[in-house]
């Protein structure tokens, strides 16, 4: 990854396998950005509805998902935008291969296990 010091502009050219199957792809102290790429319905099934400590914005760039968010099931689709506000009870079911990307706040980056000093 590069920084610019002057205007802190971040360009990440290596994405790191995250801890739950996830790209992470780029993150501040603030924010971080993570892709589900080809997502399948078992890697979901029997997920339990789970709270977090952090705000996620998503976008479905293929696939269908359902959002489970305070007992209401949402249909999202291919296009489809969704946020899970931070202490909210969720989970997903995934229902067709999935490919989502989500800017989490703040950031859920934790370095793999070789890159923690």
């Amino acid at each position: 990854m590069t920084q610019n010091k002057e205007r802190q502009y971040k360009v990440s050219r290596d994405a790191t396998a995250g801890w739950e199957g996830e790209h992470q792809l780029i993150h501040t102290q603030s924010s971080s950005m993570r892709l589900w790429e080809n997502e399948e319905p078992a890697d979901t099934e029997g997920k339990q509805p789970k709270t977090n400590d952090y705000d996620t914005l998503g976008y479905v760039i293929k696939g269908r998902v359902e959002l489970i968010i305070e007992g209401q099931t949402i249909d999202l689709r291919e296009g489809d935008s969704y946020l899970v506000p931070r202490g909210v009870e969720h989970t997903y079911r995934v229902a067709e291969s999935l490919t989502a990307v989500e800017v989490t706040t703040p950031s859920t980056y934790r370095p793999p296990s070789h890159e923690q000093g």
